[in-house]
Parts: C-alpha cells; structure tokens; sequence
C-alpha cells in the first residue's frame, strides 16, 4: 500500500469519527480567540485557522454527513488534522501541511503532533533551521517521542550542524525498538552519503 492510500485511509476514518466538524468548529474559535488579542499573535490564530479550514476540506468529501460525536476538538480532531497534513505531504503540497499542523499546534498545544508536523512540512520545503525549531518544540512536549528525535537529529543534519546531529543520533542508538533501529539507519545513511549535509544553495543552512 502507498503512502498517500495509507494516509487516506487515516484520513477517511477520522472523518466518519466527526473529525472534519471538529476542525471547522475549531476554525472559529480560533477566530474567535484572535479577535481579543494583539495583531502578531491574533495572526498566528488566523493562520492556524486557515489551516484547520484546509483539514476540513480535505477530510469533509471523505465522509459526507459525518458531525463531531463530542464538545471540543477531541482525539477524532487530532487525528484527522494530522492526516489530512499528512496526506497533503505525499501529494506533494508541503506548505499547506504546515498550516494544518500549525492549526493543529493551536487547536491541542500539550500534544507534540502538530509542531511534528510543522517540521516534517519544512523539511520538505528545505527550510531546515526553522524545521530545527519546529522538532525542538515538539521534543519539549514529548521527550520520549523517538521518532520526533531521529526527525530533529535529520534537520540538524541536513541545517550543517553534523556534529550536534550525530550526537544526538548516538543519544538515540543507546535505546531499543524502532527508534534505535532508525537512528541506526539514519546514521549509516549520513555515513555514506546519501543524505547531504548543507545542500549546495541551501539559503536555510547554518552559516
């Protein structure tokens, strides 16, 4: 199964679970909330807005009819605004995978999938030091997310700090499970080359 049916199928269950009404609902409380608050903050929330709006878009047409099942925006929402980011990742449209995880970041701030998101969506723009940031954030609010690590430790790299990146690596290699096995990989990977440090052109390295 492809990566872009996988997160279909992701997306298609969370919007039979109400996910699509959450993140509209969500949309405008944002709205709301942006209306009593000074102007760079105020279009932070519209921002994130706009990308709830867009999640809600992507996930309506999957299950027409479907409404929230509870007050709020619930686990239904998160998981279906991260799909709907995930699922405009691998159709190729990075930048509105970055407003639906900043819309997700605001809708749940406590939950560390939406700045996840944030820095995969930038990654794929090659945006790398702001990536960087976007993954420390979600670390601080899941330290044990190895996943998250071995992304942040990727960033790094490919932002031209090898040196914190292979650190960070080594840090994750000392565990078990998936996460060491993927630190694994991506170690070899930085290894041999075949993920670049500082691209050539790369406006987003480190100087």
């Amino acid at each position: 199964m492809d990566d872009t049916r996988t997160f279909e199928d992701l997306a298609r269950h969370a919007a039979a679970e109400g996910a699509a009404a959450e993140c509209a609902a969500e949309a405008l409380e944002l709205e709301r909330r942006s209306a009593l608050l000074p102007r760079l903050r105020a279009e932070a929330l519209q921002r994130a807005a706009r990308g709830l709006r867009l999640a809600h878009r992507l996930l309506g047409p999957l299950a027409p009819g479907a409404r929230c099942q509870a007050r709020g925006f619930t686990r239904a929402g998160r998981r279906g605004a991260l799909a709907a980011g995930h699922l405009a990742l691998v159709q190729g449209r990075p930048g509105h995978a970055e407003i639906i995880g900043e819309g997700l970041h605001e809708a749940a701030p406590r939950h560390p999938a939406g700045l996840r998101l944030v820095g995969q969506a930038l990654l794929a723009q090659g945006r790398y030091r702001p990536a960087v940031r976007a993954f420390r954030g979600a670390m601080a609010l899941d330290p044990d997310d190895g996943y998250g690590r071995a992304l942040h430790a990727e960033a790094l790299w490919l932002a031209g700090d090898r040196e914190t990146a292979l650190g960070a690596l080594a840090a994750l290699r000392e565990g078990a499970g998936p996460a060491a096995a993927l630190a694994e990989a991506l170690a070899e990977a930085f290894q041999v080359g075949a993920i670049p440090s500082r691209l050539p052109g790369d406006r987003w390295a480190v100087p």
